[in-house]
């Protein structure tokens, strides 16, 4: 195919067979030179050829050399590599592409020409031409294939259609950046918009800031009650969602608190109503996770009766059926599909005799009769019921029910083993943060050490061996394990517990225990004869580490203790950063000048603690929070301990 020439009155304006184009080297564009280019055919795919390639003879041979459009021109040419059509017709070779044909000034410069004049649209420009799309009929899909972008891509511009038209005027005379745009847009109301934009001072415009000012009074998706009611029926429910959809993760926010509330408390109390009839004094529901710890109950304990005929009887056919199955796996040929077959089933039979041994589990109904339970929501958003919770007020009664008269002491119902007295609350105990952040880390040590029996028996050995061998003439050792066989509560040295992961970690280990120890005392020595030897080191670990005290108080710093503990902490592997991070609770107890040296300690730039310094507290702890965020950073007594290797040597093979 020959190229033409246009019977326009440009008689330069031609078309050219796109297999005697090539580019020229007088393209000054070489940065970007090939970016966009699978959008771009998209686009000529849809729309045709917008704008003319700008050609001119190539030195030799019947070539064209495209000075002005290279990017076109590769666009085109991929087409033709995938075999597509430009609004309907097939590109191939001969496929005819509109060109101009300049014949004045080098390639060099009709290149640099175009490029320079060229104006890249404004954002605002773009965003409302996609919102007309749509106003015209255009789904956001079809947008998306019809120019070449992602469908995410096209719903983040209409996402930013949605700010006020005070807040487009704004950014199109360049008074806010498109990242403080994206910000805006997490809100679809107009006024708040503005009052976010308009009311705020200019260090509050940033980011960071305008997002914490939209979402303050919303609920985070991943909050545990959002999670127990799960957005969905929340949403089903009537509530608003906001969405943000330039985040990474896709952060949710939930709009409506009172009606979260109101969901979460419903279904909390339909358990409630189930646990009723059984025979408990009371049950009761709670919002707060960490009020059965600091609630100061006492417990009573569930008993193991005898199986019934039919129980027993199952449980039987149940244990011969995992004996055959067990046997038959041992005797498949290493690598058989059958084995994870026959594995799925072992661990069904299990189950199911677990579930039966748990039925046997019984409370006795005299002391359900003064105990309770509370129905609560557990730190990962799940439901969580308590049962056998003794108020103080009925703990003398439970005493005169058990032991036949009033008064009894105290030590007498608890070497009993039928009510747990509450532990005491420290006097004295500061609010310092020091002691706070050592009471956080003293959890999460006790997490770490339980998952550790090597570690336990070392620690429990050396408590042990310190009190037998070592009297004061020899200087008495101080470990960190308090042999006493009570455990330190951590709640009142921790200023907000509910949120506090390390110690939420603690409390799932110790009520993991609590329901598998047998309720009567009596029946502790034999239950430990009887388990097998690994599940009496879990338990070690877990009475050990439920003795360790890390925590440093004003009237009580331990120094010998504290070190033993960073000796523990290098042998368990603890890592802080697992369990804590610089949030607003915590810095909003900092002057702004300790938050700034934080901030530089960490790595920020010195503009950004610079800029704390100066705004007023609650918004620069805002903005110290998102700036330390991802960093690291932990203070002095959650940093990992200088401990030479040679001290705290465990036998780990």
């Amino acid at each position: 195919m020959k190229s033409t020439r246009s019977k326009s009155k440009n008689t330069n304006e031609i078309t050219i067979p796109l297999g005697k184009l090539v580019p020229s080297a007088s393209n000054v564009r070489r940065v970007n030179a090939v970016a966009g280019r699978a959008a771009l055919a998209a686009s000529i795919e849809a729309h045709g050829l917008i704008h003319n390639l700008v050609t001119r003879k190539a030195p030799k041979g019947a070539k064209f050399e495209v000075v002005a459009g290279g990017r076109r021109l590769g666009a085109l040419r991929l087409l033709l590599e995938e075999g597509r059509t430009v609004q309907g017709v097939a590109v191939t070779k001969d496929y005819p592409v509109r060109a101009i044909l300049s014949e004045d000034g080098s390639g060099t410069e009709i290149s640099l020409a175009e490029n320079d004049q060229r104006e890249p649209m404004h954002p605002v420009d773009e965003v409302i031409a996609y919102r007309d799309l749509v106003e015209q009929g255009m789904a956001a899909e079809d947008i998306a294939a019809r120019f070449g972008k992602s469908v995410v891509t096209v719903r983040q511009r209409l996402k930013l259609a949605t700010l006020s038209p005070r807040i487009l005027d704004a950014m199109r005379a360049d008074e806010l950046t498109l990242e403080q745009a994206k910000a805006l847009a997490l809100s679809e109301d107009h006024a708040v918009q503005e009052a976010a934009w308009f009311e705020q001072d200019g260090w509050s415009r940033n980011p960071g800031s305008i997002r914490s000012f939209l979402t303050s009074a919303h609920v985070r998706g991943n909050d545990r009650l959002a999670r127990f009611v799960g957005v969905e029926a929340y949403e089903a429910a009537g509530g608003g969602v906001l969405r943000d959809l330039f985040a990474d993760d896709d952060l949710t926010f939930l709009t409506d608190r009172p009606l979260l509330v109101k969901l979460v408390s419903d279904r909390l109390e339909a358990v409630a109503d189930e646990l009723r009839p059984l025979g408990w004094k009371w049950v009761e529901i709670s919002l707060d996770s960490t009020f059965i710890h600091s609630g100061g109950f006492g417990r009573i304990h569930a008993v193991r009766r005898d199986p019934t005929e039919a129980e027993q009887a199952e449980l039987s056919a149940l244990g011969a059926q995992y004996d055959e199955l067990a046997e038959a796996i041992d005797a498949y040929p290493e690598g058989d599909p059958q084995i994870e077959a026959d594995e799925v089933k072992l661990r069904a039979l299990e189950s199911r005799m677990e579930t039966i041994q748990n039925a046997a589990q019984v409370f006795d109904p005299q002391e359900m009769a003064l105990a309770g339970c509370i129905v609560s929501i557990a730190h990962g958003g799940t439901l969580q019921v308590t049962p056998g919770l003794v108020k103080a007020e009925d703990r003398k009664a439970l005493d005169a029910s058990q032991h036949g008269h009033e008064g009894n002491d105290q030590d007498e119902a608890d070497q009993a083993g039928q009510v747990e007295a509450p532990e005491a609350e420290a006097t004295g105990m500061s609010a310092a943060l020091t002691e706070e952040l050592t009471a956080i880390r003293t959890a999460a040590l006790r997490v770490e050490l339980s998952n550790h029996p090597d570690v336990a028996l070392v620690a429990i050995l050396h408590a042990l061996v310190s009190r037998v061998f070592y009297d004061y003439h020899h200087g008495r050792i101080e470990p960190v394990v308090e042999i006493t066989g009570q455990r330190r509560n951590l709640v009142p040295s921790i200023k907000e517990p509910d949120a506090c992961r390390a110690l939420s970690g603690w409390n799932e280990v110790t009520e993991g225990w609590g329901h598998r120890l047998p309720g009567d005392p009596a029946d502790l020595w034999p239950w430990l004869v009887a388990q097998p030897q690994d599940v009496q080191l879990d338990l070690l670990a877990a009475v050990t580490a439920a003795n360790v005290n890390a925590v440093v108080a004003r009237h009580e710093p331990g120094k010998q203790r504290i070190a033993h503990a960073d000796r523990m902490a290098v042998a368990v592997g603890l890592d802080m950063g697992l369990w804590w991070m610089a949030e607003a609770a915590f810095l909003a107890r900092l002057s702004k000048a300790d938050i700034a040296g934080v901030m530089r300690e960490a790595g920020c730039a010195e503009d950004a603690a610079k800029a704390v310094e100066r705004a007023p507290k609650a918004e620069g702890v805002l903005q110290a929070e998102k700036e330390l965020d991802g960093k690291g950073w932990l203070p002095a007594a959650l940093r990992a301990p200088l401990v030479e290797s040679e001290s705290v040597a465990i036998a780990a093979e």
